[in-house]
């Protein structure tokens, strides 16, 4: 069987780090963990043993509430992405994701699987296997994200890259269908001031991406398409960035996004919810205005869509050093974002951009432009580097014990699009 190669420790600009997957896994081994025991979102599939490198890793003793069950009971979902690798990790940080998050958001763009025009590994991320062996959920990965578009597309005709595109759909969606709780079929194409090569500014689209150039500006409503008919339970997403703030240009963007809804609306596209990342900024936060923010999800909810928030994390840069009142103001911009959030009734689940500290891609060598004057590590996510629970841990898990709870069980891949909007 074919392995992925190559693209290990890979600047990702714009977007997350990597920091060295296994990236010896073949297909064999990801599908023999895909079909694990302890698989929650498809129980009638295959069950094998799980490894017992990965059994015996697990340290049974919870140091912290569960911040999945708390999500439940209010009818929610949570999850994480993870930059660093389950198997390079200490055995304890696998442990305590397993215990935390219900949903997995792994590395599976476009670039990244297919390197080639005759090569797709689907299974890329060694994580993915790893989590779904688990009984996690997948969330998050973007199906066309400009940033990761393969090379090669550019050399194809319109046909031919249409043909690639709704052939690389299709294969990753099925490839996981059954452990899906939802795909960003389309990641970041609003960039409301570019214009294209007429002058025009085409609803705020982003006009310098490769999709763009390659398919035009109409492909959105046939990969949702795609998506749908290769999976249809999984919930369809368009995601997007810089959508929080009260400011001119994220109301720009916000007015791009809602312009871009009704379009893929107007043409029966199979969207089913927007994902808002939510990397919020403490040196800008004074911006978020609740009010506008609550409206700006009710009026998403109104067109009968679901929300996600995918990849929330706090930057913490312009704190001071000092641990405990950077903890505290960190903690106290979770709370605040997540209290008009989960409030309203159409936001189904919450991602965090990572559980740990030390894992985040603020951190990571690959992007000094996060790094802080003081040279001290970014403390944006909820666990520090030694997996202790810090107070963002504690505002974000009083925001889901305080979250309105929504009717029925806690969506899952098969029932999530059953959910009354």
């Amino acid at each position: 069987m074919e392995t992925a190669e190559g693209l290990v420790n890979l600047r990702l600009k714009g977007g997350r780090p990597y920091t060295g997957i296994d990236m010896k896994t073949s297909r064999r081994d990801h599908l023999r963990l895909l079909g694990a025991a302890a698989l929650a979102f498809a129980p009638s599939r295959r069950s094998l043993a799980l490894p017992s490198e990965l059994a015996s890793a697990l340290d049974p003793a919870p140091t912290a509430p569960s911040l999945k069950e708390a999500a439940a009971a209010a009818g929610l979902v949570y999850g994480s992405c993870s930059d660093m690798p389950f198997r390079n990790a200490p055995p304890k940080y696998l442990d305590l994701f397993v215990r935390q998050c219900a949903l997995f958001a792994p590395i599976l763009s476009w670039q990244d699987v297919a390197p080639t025009l005759t090569k797709e590994d689907d299974a890329w991320d060694a994580n993915a296997g790893i989590a779904v062996s688990h009984g996690l959920g997948i969330t998050g990965a973007h199906l066309l994200w400009y940033l990761r578009t393969p090379p090669w597309l550019a050399n194809l005709s319109r046909a031919e890259a249409e043909k690639a595109v709704a052939e690389h759909i299709t294969n990753i969606v099925t490839f996981y269908r059954g452990h899906v709780f939802s795909w960003n079929v389309v990641n970041e194409a609003i960039e409301p001031p570019q214009k294209g090569p007429d002058g025009l500014s085409h609803d705020g689209l982003r006009m310098d991406s490769p999709l763009v150039r390659a398919l035009g500006t109409d492909f959105f409503a046939s990969a949702f398409s795609n998506a749908r008919a290769a999976d249809p339970a999984a919930l369809l997403l368009y995601n997007e960035y810089d959508l929080e703030l009260d400011n001119a240009w994220q109301q720009a963007r916000r007015d791009g996004l809602f312009r871009l809804l009704d379009r893929l609306q107007k043409a029966n596209a199979p969207i089913d919810g927007v994902g808002l990342q939510s990397h919020l900024k403490l040196r800008q936060f004074g911006d978020f205005n609740e009010k506008l923010y609550r409206q700006f999800l009710r009026d998403i909810a109104a067109r009968g869509l679901k929300i996600v928030i995918t990849e929330l994390d706090v930057d913490d840069r312009g704190s001071t050093a000092d641990i405990t009142p950077r903890d505290q103001a960190i903690a106290d911009i979770y709370a605040r974002f997540l209290a008009v959030a989960l409030d309203e009734p159409a936001v189904c689940a919450l991602v965090t951009w990572g559980i740990c500290d030390p894992y985040s891609w603020y951190n990571s060598t690959w992007f000094h432009e996060y790094a802080r004057p003081d040279h001290v590590p970014q403390r944006p996510l909820l666990f520090d580097a030694e997996f202790r629970p810090k107070p963002s841990f504690f505002a974000v898990l009083n925001a889901l014990k305080q979250a309105p709870k929504r009717n029925g069980s806690p969506p899952s891949p098969s029932a999530i699009r059953k959910l009354p909007a």
